[in-house]
């Protein structure tokens, strides 16, 4: 089995790696942003049809800080968006067997009672100061 992890540089990419790893689950692909830019659906699409992943787990995103996120919003929405909706058109299209999509807790509302419940998605006002990422995680969770 091929499981292809997006993103496995960052925190949790990094930790689904290992995991996988230690419990011997088949072929882990990965790839750097220069080796695949995941913004690019052609680029993508190729990657795919050369691969043929069986899982993807898609632990890839555009990330900052309160400040860079409050900064460029547009463009977070704009690339995580891209980022996701690359990979699951291609995946889709390539006949995967399963996705993961992995959304944050940014995406629950900035005032949810603790502890969280699935429910309580949209169910109020984001945090502002990265309702654009969040935007474009709820969107990925609505998708996958």
């Amino acid at each position: 089995m091929k499981i292809f992890v997006a993103g496995h540089r960052g925190m949790v990419g990094s930790a689904v790696v290992r995991a996988l790893h230690k419990r011997d689950r088949g072929e882990i692909l990965t790839r750097t942003r220069q080796e695949l830019d995941l913004t690019d659906p052609g680029e993508v699409e190729k990657w795919f049809t050369k691969e043929k992943p069986d899982q993807v787990i898609d632990a890839a995103a555009r990330v900052g800080g309160i400040l860079e996120n409050s900064r460029r919003p547009v463009e977070f929405l704009i690339e995580n968006t891209r980022i996701q909706n690359n990979l699951m058109q291609s995946a889709f299209r390539n006949d995967c067997k399963k996705f993961l999509f992995l959304g944050s807790s940014c995406i629950y509302p900035k005032h949810v009672p603790q502890p969280i419940r699935e429910d309580s998605l949209m169910s109020g006002p984001l945090e502002p100061t990265n309702d654009a990422y969040a935007l474009a995680k709820i969107a990925g969770v609505r998708l996958a």
